[in-house]
């Protein structure tokens, strides 16, 4: 049995409600990150501030909405010809056509934030990130082709029409298409810097899940789940569609959160991967090799979003090894 508007609608209200609460969790998690854990010296990262907070009011104001709209249909409209299902249908209606706004918006300022964290993790190299650039300038587009199709279909046209699905799946595919060329390049480049570092093993996934966390691709996966049932004229899209909003806040503050909590850093560096890892000291001038389990190092600069670790700041301590050590304990001994 095929699941109707209504069905979906219920079902979509109650699982955003569950993301937006842990959203709200990881928010002032990321809040406190970025005004509290930080250097003294070190002024707030009004950008990243900003961008945190503007994508929380945009998910609060997308499930405020939501349950307008819910209210709506199954209160105010629920004795109207055609019931809830044909108020779900008005895509011209105001809480319609402002809920897509707010989508549409926060879709782009999630694409931007993870552009800039690939253009971050490569170095600030504009060469990685301009075709994703041109994907989100043709997002922006389509977004609006969207809105505007919106304000001029038919009354009760349903969202899967031909005149709304070219706009819609164009703005899908070029948002989806953004999401996974860098959510590879990150995961990519993340592999390369810690690699040496990463060690699998059959009983732990815990390698796989920090470059889930890292690279984005839960949201890269939603949308593709997403886009495949807006193709097969599903209504389950209706539960995805409103995920989306707190899903993409969740991804951007759970990066910041381990930036600010120093177990990344902005370019893609991880302690997670590895307790143990090696500085080769030919790059301090010698040939040995450190043992860095002790280096403390401020992982964030969250000044400009960009890490590096601070040389004043690594305790290293020569690796004496075991036969090394049992001679000179003998020659202790004689």
């Amino acid at each position: 049995m095929a699941i109707t508007a209504e069905e979906s609608k219920l079902i979509s209200i109650f699982v955003q409600t569950l993301l937006y609460g842990a959203y709200t969790s990881i928010f002032a998690i990321t809040c406190w990150v970025l005004i509290r854990r930080r250097p003294r010296e070190q002024p707030i990262n009004k950008t990243m501030l900003g961008i945190a907070i503007t994508m929380f009011v945009f998910a609060t104001m997308h499930i405020g909405v939501n349950y307008t709209r819910i209210i709506k249909a199954f209160v105010i409209f629920k004795d109207e010809p055609g019931g809830p299902g044909a108020f779900f249908n008005q895509l011209s209606e105001f809480t319609q056509l402002f809920g897509s706004t707010i989508y549409v918006a926060q879709t782009l300022v999630g694409d931007s934030v993870v552009l800039l964290r690939c253009y971050l993790v490569w170095g600030k190299r504009l060469s990685i990130v301009a075709f994703p650039i041109l994907l989100l300038f043709g997002s922006t587009v389509t977004g609006g082709g969207i809105l505007y199709s919106f304000a001029k279909v038919v009354p009760e046209a349903e969202i899967f029409v031909v005149e709304l699905s070219q706009w819609i799946v164009a703005f899908f595919s070029m948002t989806l298409a953004t999401n996974i060329i860098c959510t590879v390049l990150v995961a990519y480049r993340i592999w390369i810097i810690n690699r040496r570092t990463i060690s699998f093993s059959e009983h732990s996934l815990r390698p796989i899940m920090l470059l889930v966390i890292e690279s984005g691709a839960i949201y890269s996966a939603t949308l593709t789940t997403l886009l495949i049932l807006y193709k097969t004229q599903s209504w389950f899209q209706y539960v995805l569609l409103d995920a989306v909003s707190p899903i993409v806040g969740l991804v951007f503050s759970m990066v910041i959160v381990r930036i600010g909590l120093g177990i990344t850093t902005a370019n893609g560096h991880t302690e997670d991967f590895g307790q143990v890892s090696t500085l080769q000291a030919s790059k301090f001038g010698s040939a040995r090799t450190f043992d860095t389990r002790n280096v403390k190092s401020d992982r964030v600069e969250l000044a400009s979003f960009n890490a590096e670790p601070r040389t004043s700041d690594l305790r290293v301590r020569p690796v004496i090894s075991t036969k090394q050590s049992n001679a000179s304990s003998s020659n202790l001994e004689a």
